[in-house]
């Protein structure tokens, strides 16, 4: 005669129960949309600084300050990223240290030789966060070249008067055309798989922007899950608790930042 089965315990089945709620919610996704990786392009070598530091002028006590809470640039470690689009956007960790003491900040966009092609300056929040900077269609820029390598640079300002003690986080992007195999992938993919796509493809702009885009409009497990992965890919784990939160318009900021407080 067979024994009778006994009943679950209640840990066991509060264990069960979140391991079906997980599964119903992560379960219409392919495992590929969850682990989100970035895998970048061969290195170019191109010079750049992801983190930002200073102890000038009112930055002076910013020698205290923790290594990983730094002004940070999102981008890979190789500070050089791929985009498909015509006006990309940037992303900007400003740590609450450096929120609090900037005036302003400035944002320059420059060809690979150094020449000028856009500049914004504008306030800032003086909250923490991630700053989410899109180039403008409308501020007499042209689109960006595909095969040409673009300069760009967020500075944080604290004295006008001396420009010298900004703080400042610089990197590449090169505009690339998708390949037709890509872009019909794209076009049948869902909003919450093409993040994982351009991040499979080495496409590290399009990736973050994407993922961002997703976040603020569906929130949820599975973009929050994508956006730890994505940045814990590229070496950003002390980000990964941030939310874009700000969001710049460059084509609303001026040369000459409105500074009264």
């Amino acid at each position: 005669m067979s024994r009778p089965i006994p009943p679950l315990n209640l840990s066991y089945r509060v264990v069960l129960h979140v391991a079906l709620i997980l599964g119903t919610i992560l379960g219409g996704l392919p495992l590929a949309a969850i682990a989100q990786t970035y895998n970048p392009p061969t290195d170019i070598g191109l010079p750049g600084r992801r983190e930002g530091g200073g102890t000038r002028g009112c930055w002076r006590s910013d020698s205290t300050i923790s290594s990983t809470d730094r002004l940070t640039a999102l981008v890979p470690a190789q500070n050089f990223g791929y985009t498909s689009t015509n006006y990309p956007t940037f992303f900007v960790y400003v740590p609450q240290f450096y929120a609090e003491n900037a005036v302003a900040a400035e944002f320059i966009l420059s060809d690979e030789d150094d020449n000028e092609l856009y500049k914004a300056t504008f306030q800032t929040a003086r909250t923490s966060g991630i700053m989410s900077l899109s180039l403008p269609a409308n501020a007499n820029l042209p689109p960006l070249e595909v095969g040409k390598n673009y300069h760009w640079s967020f500075a944080l300002i604290c004295e006008m008067s001396d420009r010298s003690a900004d703080v400042v986080v610089d990197s590449w992007i090169q505009r690339i055309e998708p390949s037709t195999t890509l872009q019909s992938e794209l076009q049948q993919a869902s909003l919450e798989q093409r993040p994982t796509i351009y991040a499979q493809q080495g496409i590290w702009y399009d990736a973050i922007s994407s993922l961002a885009t997703l976040r603020s409009q569906t929130g949820g497990p599975v973009p929050a899950s994508q956006w730890v992965n994505l940045l814990n890919s590229v070496g950003l784990v002390h980000i990964t608790r941030e939310t874009p939160i700000e969001r710049i318009n460059l084509s609303q900021s001026s040369q000459t930042p409105n500074l009264e407080q």
